[in-house]
């Protein structure tokens, strides 16, 4: 099992095809196996890279959610990238983990070429307060397809931990303090924002927000879809986000 000592604890990653190198960041409950419609589709073009960071999946498992977290695992994606030998990449990430993107690609802009941001929320507020209180109840009262899915994601002896570890830590839109649009002007990467027209969490208007913060991004909203628009319509998200990374790498070669 393909695995990187970091500075907090040890995480798995996988890396598949060859070219540039594209980086995957996975949503808040999930794993690098959110990417499973991705990869052949991805390698075909690009060196697709996915990991689990810290405490999710296959990694170290680490339940705590710490002061800063979002900084924190912007710091473990350095981290990653320099233990694999990359001084900069294209990053791709959903929800959650497009946060971690966003956060890094302003920390360290030199070290983004392109940067995909997938379903995100960038503030909290009172509609995704709501919907985080009815979407995370406790571990015994979630509907079957969702604790599987977890389990995928976690195992079984794992995934109801890592479920109540959430609940009580509420470390991303649930939290009213969350909030990173201060980070849009630091951007310097071009940035395609998407999203689903039927996203519960976030509708257009949190896509559309980041899309009028960060300079030369440009916005996708794919009709009929939800949250989960790399698993609900593959085929779709798989073209336009090829379709970007190949006109916008073309004009912003490796460094």
């Amino acid at each position: 099992m393909p695995e990187i000592g970091l500075s907090q604890g040890t995480v798995y990653y996988e890396i598949h095809g060859q070219g540039e190198p594209l980086i995957g960041l996975h949503y808040g409950a999930g794993s690098s196996k959110a990417w499973k419609d991705q990869i052949r589709a991805f390698s075909r073009h690009v060196t697709f890279i996915i990991y689990d960071r810290l405490g999710h999946g296959r990694s170290e498992r680490h339940l705590a959610y710490e002061q800063r977290y979002f900084e924190h695992r912007a710091n473990e994606l350095g981290e990653l990238m320099n233990g694999l030998g990359f001084d900069s990449v294209h990053l791709c990430g959903l929800c959650e983990g497009g946060a971690v993107a966003l956060v890094f690609a302003s920390l360290f802009p030199e070290r983004v070429k392109t940067l995909v941001l997938q379903g995100v929320g960038y503030h909290t507020t009172d509609q995704t307060v709501a919907q985080c209180e009815r979407f995370f109840q406790p571990w015994a009262k979630i509907h079957g397809d969702l604790k599987r899915g977890l389990i995928h994601h976690h195992g079984q002896g794992y995934a109801g931990l890592k479920w109540e570890a959430l609940r009580d830590a509420r470390p991303y839109v649930w939290d009213r303090t969350y909030d990173v649009r201060s980070h849009f002007s630091k951007i310097q990467a071009p940035t395609l924002i998407m999203g689903g027209d039927r996203d519960p969490f976030f509708g257009i208007e949190h896509p559309k927000m980041a899309y009028k913060g960060i300079k030369n991004a440009e916005l996708c909203i794919v009709p009929g879809a939800g949250h989960f628009v790399n698993e609900e319509t593959p085929t779709v998200f798989n073209q336009i986000v090829m379709d970007f990374f190949r006109r916008k790498a073309m004009t912003h070669p490796s460094q």
